[in-house]
Order: structure tokens, then sequence, then C-alpha cells
């Protein structure tokens, strides 16, 4: 139920021209002066007249019916005083008739929808900071889902890199007995004896490296075997991480795929119709992307083959998109962090000069700590299997002392559960193009802005629903729900629709976050303020018991769409 769609209705029914979004409604910032605000900025301007005309215009001609007790203006703003049972009914019914749909427009039903993310080089366990490419592109894929589409989500597998064949080089002989918990060890002392500003360089080793990658892309059995053999330890690992976090994958590519895809010489040759492409002085194959549009001379160079004729990782990119592209989603993206933004737009330039559809790219921002940012390269990251443990540690000390009358095992859970919504939740809420400062104890705290918070608001509920009992489902026509803290709550309820629409339109899950934190405070000045299971009278006891039952659902799927699950006991 959309509380502002049914204001805004007879509104466009008497002026011609206006839609929806023309009508900026919120909530009155003063309730002893209205329930629901209307600034008429917008929508006066389309129909040719000042706001405060327009605002009294409303005022004299729309007839909103029996759901609005009394309509005033005050200048260019509006304040409607409406029928709060009315709405309540309408409000508390739709939550429960939709249930686990509810917030949905189904605005995707019968599309189809492509998401790439995550893609951590297979070098080691990932860490805290790469964990937002997952995490984001996951809620996303959640998102879209809810909102009716056909989601598929895509891995792209780096299993022909530089370093995979440094981490072969540095194995050699013991590539069986390596772990996955080897692997960061074995990279950080690799790359360090290929990095000719260590001290621990070896120009031999460096070239080796290059001479494997090169074997490799020519289909040397012995060497793809050992690349495969670390691709796939490295897959293994870095996926039973992620789905810690609960994030799953439907299709993996491998680069290796895309090494002599015949779509590469057709974009050579576009290339070269345009005079884009040349061979440099160290005969590597170079696009010079100033002849097809790139403007400054940062990034103006892209290089696609090196001089000893192993092909760039970038090329092999270029590949991968157009074989994404042909899968024929109405929807295509892919998840950059925003060190690649240069390289994404060089990837379209290319593509759009070949005359090839590209994909919608999105980008975040890093994840800082106090000391700075994560890396994986330098062997200072922190890695995101420690962090989980070291959160699931930290929340089990606190619900070990708050549930003692809990089983070992149930404890454990919960304990689970919330060190995943503290994760989850303190990067998920922040806007994906600003950097996260990662805070431990802020993000596992039971008060303030954290999803420990939102699930403790779901397990305050379920409590009180328990001791109930069965909720009835049928709404009493004249709910007797009137006081402030009451509205409050439900007309904020009714917003969830717009705040996943909004969501799935900007690509953008930290309105969710901010809508859950926003709902669970709302519900805690209802708690303190209107008594649930002593209320005066049953029929408000059953009606603020429905109120608790539709707020549960609501948190429930906003933590969803999160990755988050409510919780029935804390």
């Amino acid at each position: 139920m959309n509380l502002y769609s049914v204001l805004a209705a007879p509104i466009m029914q008497q002026f011609d021209g206006l839609v929806e979004s023309d009508l900026d409604f919120a909530p009155s910032p003063k309730l002893e002066v209205g329930d629901v605000a209307l600034r008429t900025f917008i929508a006066a301007k389309k129909v040719g007249m000042a706001p405060p005309q327009f605002a009294q215009a409303i005022v004299e001609q729309v007839d909103f019916g029996t759901s609005v007790i009394e309509v005033k203006a005050a200048g260019p703003y509006i304040n409607f005083k409406l029928n709060r049972s009315q709405f309540a009914k309408s409000i508390v019914s739709t939550v429960f008739d939709q249930g686990d749909s509810f917030g949905s427009s189904q605005g995707g039903a019968g599309q189809t929808m492509l998401i790439e993310h995550t893609s951590i080089n297979p070098n080691a366990s990932p860490h805290v900071g790469r964990a937002r490419n997952a995490m984001y592109g996951d809620s996303l894929v959640r998102l879209f889902r809810f909102d009716g589409y056909d989601v598929d989500v895509h891995y792209y597998v780096n299993d022909i890199g530089r370093q995979i064949g440094l981490l072969v080089l540095d194995t050699e002989g013991q590539l069986d007995e390596l772990t996955f918990d080897d692997v960061l060890e074995a990279y950080v002392k690799a790359n360090d004896r290929a990095n000719p500003e260590k001290p621990e360089y070896d120009a031999d080793f460096e070239a080796a490296g290059y001479e494997m990658l090169a074997k490799m892309e020519k289909g040397d059995p012995e060497i793809a075997a050992k690349f495969t053999q670390v691709t796939d330890l490295c897959l293994a690992g870095q996926l039973a991480v992620l789905a810690r976090l609960g994030i799953e994958y439907d299709c993996f590519d491998k680069e290796s795929k895309y090494l002599d895809d015949p779509s590469l010489d057709e974009i050579v040759k576009a290339l070269e119709a345009k005079k884009a492409v040349f061979t440099d002085e160290d005969n590597r194959l170079v696009v010079d992307l100033s002849k097809i549009g790139h403007d400054r001379d940062e990034g103006r160079y892209f290089v696609l083959r090196r001089g000893n004729g192993s092909s760039m990782y970038g090329f092999r990119d270029l590949a991968y998109t157009i074989d994404k592209m042909s899968k024929g989603a109405d929807v295509n993206l892919q998840v950059f962090g925003e060190d690649h933004k240069l390289y994404a737009e060089q990837l379209e330039l290319i593509l759009k000069a070949a005359n090839k559809p590209v994909p919608e790219s999105i980008y975040y921002a890093y994840i800082l700590l106090k000391e700075g940012k994560m890396s994986t390269r330098s062997g200072e990251g922190v890695l995101l299997e420690d962090f989980l443990d070291q959160a699931a540690e930290r929340a089990q000390v606190k619900i070990d002392e708050q549930c003692a009358d809990m089983s070992e095992e149930e404890r454990k859970e919960i304990a689970r559960k919330i060190s995943i919504s503290a994760v989850r939740f303190s990067i998920l809420r922040v806007n994906p193009n600003k950097s996260v400062i990662f805070d431990w104890e802020s993000s596992l705290s039971f008060s303030g802005d954290t999803g420990p918070y939102v699930q403790y608001s779901t397990a305050r509920i379920n409590s009180m629903l328990r001791k109930f009992g069965e909720v009835p489902t049928e709404i009493a026509d004249d709910i007797p729900l009137t006081a402030d803290a009451e509205w409050a709550l439900m007309a904020h309820l009714a917003t969830f629709t717009d705040v996943v629409a909004q969501a799935t339109s900007s690509r953008n899950v930290a309105a969710i976050g901010v809508y859950a934190l926003e709902t669970a405070r709302l519900f805690t000045s209802f708690y303190h303020d209107c008594p649930v299971l002593v209320a005066e009278t049953e029929e408000l006891k059953v009606a603020r018991v429905q109120l608790c039952k539709a707020t549960l659902q609501t948190l429930t799927n906003a933590l969803n769409l999160l990755g988050i699950e409510a919780l029935e006991r804390m």
C-alpha cells in the first residue's frame, strides 16, 4: 500500500499533465499540523501556477474522500490530516496479504538480468576491502530478484594471469601439498621476488613468470594443468569464505576460455580501420584511445598484447564482455571498485569502436581501516575469514551473557548471524561511492546504527508474538490505532515499496539499510510509548500486536535484501 499514491491520485485526476513524481510528499515535521505534507513547487511549475496559488487550488478543488479529514494550505505547502484508522487498516492488511513479497512492485517481472561481480584474483583469501564488491553485488542480486527479475550471477575466474604463473613457479614441486591457507604467504613472497622495487627482486624469476604465461597461452598441457590446480584450489577456498556471508554464484566464466576468441581479431580489425592500433617499440600491440574518443593523456594507451605475443588481461576481458552481452539479458550489470573506473571506460571505448554493446558498470569506493587502505599484495590486509571469526567470537561473548538459558548450539548460531549482520550492514548501509571506515567495535554494537541493533528489534517483536500467541489475520474496520508513535511507524511501513523502487532504479542498496534503521528506531519509540500486551482494551492489544507483526515482516524483508537474517531470539 502506497500512502502517497492514494493522496496523489485525486490531484492528478483534477490537474492534467501531472505524474506522481511531480508531487513531493513527505511525513509532516509536526504531527499537530498534519500527518503528511506536500511541497508543490515542482507540480506548480508544471501546471503554470505559483506554488501558493496551486496549493490553495488543490485545497479548494480536489476531493480526497473519507480518507482525509482535513487539508490546509500553508504558502506553497499543504498539510493533510488523515483518517488514521482507515489508513492503518489498509497498511497492515497490505503487509499481511503480501508477506515475503511486501515492498516489491514486481517491476522486473518477465525480464532477465546478468550481474557479474567480485572476480577476486586467485592468489589469496579475500580481504575485507575486496569483500565490498561481493556484498554489494550480492545485495543487488537479492534486490532485483525481489523485484521480479530472473537474475543470473556470474563470477569471472582469472585462471591464467601472471599472478598464477608466479605462484606456480614459487611453489614448484609443492603443489600437491599446497593448501588454501598457504597461498597468501606464497603469493606475497612470489610477488616480492618479481617486484624490481623489493630487495628480494629476482629478474630471472620475473622473466620466468612471463615465459610460463606465454607457454600457458600456447596450450602447453603441463603448464595448463598446474595453472588449473592452483586456480581451483584458490577458487574453492574463496567461495567457501564468501559462502559464510550467504554469497553464491550461478556461473563461473574462466578467462582462459577467451584466449583465442575470434571476436578479438574482429576488434583489432575495427581498430585498424580507425587507425587506432599500432605496434610500439617493444613490439606490443597497443590501442591509441585518443583516436576513438579518449580526451586526456591519462589512460590514452591500452596494451592488447605483450612483446612476446601473450595477451593482456584487458584483451581477454573484451572477449568476455562480448560473450556476456551475447546472452541477451534485458539488463547487464558489472560491479567494479572505483580504481577500475578508467579501465572500464577504456574497455567501453574499444567495444563501441567495434560496434559492440556494453554492460552497465557500477562502482564502489574502498573500505578503510584506521591504518589505511587494505591490500593483499603487501600482506597487510585484514582477511575476511579472520574478521568473520573475530566478529563471531565477540558476538558469542555477548550472546553467552544475555542468553544463558539457551543451548550452546543455539547461542553459537545466533552469534554467527549477528557477526554476518555486523559485517554486511556496516558496509552496505554506506553509499557505494563513499569509502567505509571500518570500526570493529561500532559494527558489532547492539545499539546505534548497526545491523545487530536492527536484529534486536526483530528478536524483541518475536518475543512479544510468542507471548501473545496466534495473531489474527483479519483487520478490524475501525482499527483503534491513533497514537502518534503508532502512526509514525505505520506511515513509515507504507513507504517501503517506494524505498525498494528507488534502490532498484539507482542500483544502490544503502537506502534499504537506512530504512531498516529508521524502522527499528520508530518501533522502539512505539514500544516505549504504546503498551502492547497490556494495552487498555483487547481490541487495542490485538491492533498493536498486528502492527508489530507487520513491522516484523517489513524488517525481515529489508534485512533479506541486505543478506541478513532476522532473529527469533537474542
